[in-house]
């Protein structure tokens, strides 16, 4: 008896977590380098099953002067209640978390359409405000983040930076529009 297309993917999906590359040492969220090999593994999957790949790029508004402003050893604390926050915002097994740069995380949400990801990012945005870290520089005194979100179907000879190149001029929208803020590829001209 052969398995069902469900069950395949389950088993890769068991497969490719253990491959996917180890944590952050300071959040506990995947590496930049984890994120690079599933970001390889999603895109070839949603390749060859049709399916959307949605990303969103989340930055820290105004972080290095937060770092500056309060007490610089608030900052890796402030990073890892992000990531925990950002942990919360996600609820399915494929989707990943991690993070990105200094002051940047990704999500990765597999087979997740574009309005689906808009959603995830509402959510993100959500609970970041709800913690209120005091933030004198940022946006109403509390830490917030800015958020670019893009969805692709992987076709011809595109590429997985072709979802980040397009979810990273989302986010630099977002910043630009005064922070705080979501911006995904269907809202830009």
């Amino acid at each position: 008896m052969s398995a069902k297309p469900s069950d395949q993917n389950q088993r890769d999906m068991a497969q490719a977590l253990p491959a996917a590359g180890s944590p952050d040492e300071l959040t506990g969220v995947l590496s930049r380098a984890g994120f690079d090999e599933r970001l390889a593994l999603e895109w070839a999957r949603a390749r060859r099953e049709q399916t959307p790949l949605s990303l969103l790029l989340i930055d820290i508004d105004h972080f290095r002067a937060y770092v500056d402003t309060h007490v610089a050893t608030m900052g890796p604390d402030r990073l890892k209640k992000i990531a925990a926050a950002l942990g919360r915002a996600v609820f399915r097994p494929a989707d990943v978390v991690a993070r990105y740069g200094d002051d940047e995380f990704a999500i990765l949400l597999p087979a997740v359409h574009e309005v689906g990801a808009r959603v995830v990012a509402a959510r993100v945005r959500m609970l970041i405000n709800s913690l209120a870290m005091p933030h004198s520089g940022g946006e109403g005194g509390i830490v917030t983040v800015s958020i670019g979100v893009a969805a692709f179907t992987p076709a011809g000879e595109a590429g997985p930076e072709a979802l980040v190149d397009l979810c990273a001029a989302a986010l630099e929208q977002a910043k630009r529009m005064g922070r705080d803020s979501i911006v995904s590829q269907d809202w830009m001209a």
